[in-house]
Order: structure tokens, then sequence, then C-alpha cells
């Protein structure tokens, strides 16, 4: 993604939109029914274990805790605008999510199929509709942040996997649909573009953290 962002919010927002709208009128439901059938043919209790352990990278708790850890880094490294632009992100995006699990008409979840362990929040809310991800989201937001700000193509293919593979356990556990986590991506990515966006001369005064 490059620093002007401005572009790449616009077209992941407008994708965003698109394919909630698709997800509200039920067009991707079969699919969502293919994808959960075939991840739940067969289940076992130590890929459990290692699917939840998968999730919690995308719990509000562990998320958080990382984004202040990034947010003070970039504070202290000079970089304070695009600190608070990702905190600013990261609220603005969680509150988008609440608002759609209870306004955009989703199928819920089986019930009875869910293996998760928790991950439970301090504070939480039934939602009546499971889309968008929330632990997609926040995992892009966060995660993603890292991944645009460190040159290392090691921790950069490590971020890829665990996104992927931490999309799968929500899909393998029975919490998500698949269009929750595709959902929970894009709006997390749109949110990246608009924190990443440059500003005049920012561009000239930036360094990566680290190399």
């Amino acid at each position: 993604m490059r620093r002007s962002g401005s572009t790449e919010f616009r077209v992941l927002g407008a994708a965003f939109l698109a394919f909630s709208a698709a997800v509200g009128a039920g067009w991707l439901y079969g699919f969502d029914l293919w994808t959960l059938r075939a991840a739940q043919e067969r289940t076992y209790g130590a890929l459990d274990a290692v699917s939840n352990l998968l999730s919690s990278f995308g719990s509000p708790q562990t998320t958080a805790a990382a984004l202040v850890v990034l947010a003070a880094g970039l504070w202290l490294y000079g970089r304070r605008s695009l600190a608070v632009r990702l905190v600013l992100v990261f609220v603005a995006a969680s509150l988008v999510e609440v608002a759609m699990k209870y306004l955009l008409p989703q199928a819920p979840m089986p019930e009875g199929i869910s293996r998760s362990s928790g991950h439970s929040p301090l504070v939480e809310l039934a939602y009546p509709y499971p889309y968008p991800s929330g632990h997609m989201l926040r995992a892009v937001i966060v995660f993603g942040a890292a991944y645009l700000l460190v040159e290392n193509g090691l921790l950069r293919t490590g971020v890829v996997l665990l996104l992927a593979v931490m999309a799968l356990s929500r899909v393998y556990l029975g919490v998500h649909w698949t269009t929750d986590l595709v959902g929970g991506a894009l709006l997390g990515a749109a949110g990246l573009a608009w924190a990443f966006r440059a500003r005049n001369g920012e561009r000239k005064r930036s360094r990566k953290l680290w190399r």
C-alpha cells in the first residue's frame, strides 16, 4: 500500500459497502454454508485448541494491548499523527462493526456448532447478526499496521500467515461465516488506508520504524 492512501481508502471503502450489501441481500449465503460444512467436516480436539489460540490474536484484549504498544512506539519515535490516526481508526471501525451487527441482516450461525473457548471481553454484547468479524477487523488494523511499518520480508510473511490462519480458525470453530471474515478484513484494510494516508510534507519527513 502506498503512503498516499486516499485512493486505496475509497476503493476499499466502496468494496466493503458493496460486499456488505451482497451479504445483507443473502446472495452469498450458499457460499457460506458450503465453506462452513467443509471446515466442519472433520474436527479434532488438538486442532480446536490450536484454533482457539490463533483466534486469541484477534480478541479485544490482545489487539487493544498491541495497539497501545504500537501507538506508544510511534509517539516516542515522533510519528504522533500516525499514532493518533491508528487509535481513531481502531475505535471508529469497532463502532461500525457493532452498528452493523445490529443492522445488517446476515443469517446467524447455526446453534450448537461453536467450539470457541471464549476470550470474552470485559463488556460482552449479544449481537443479533455476526457480520462483520470483529476479530478479523481488529487484527487487520493492528498487525496490518506492523506489516506496513516494518521492512522485513520474514516478519511480513508471518503477519500474512497469521491473519490467514486466524481467519480459518474462526470458520473451523463455527464462530463466523466466511463472509464475516472477508467483511472484517475489508473494513480493517480501508481503515488502514485512511490511517496511512499522506499529508502535506509528511512523506518527506517520514521514516520506517525498523529495517
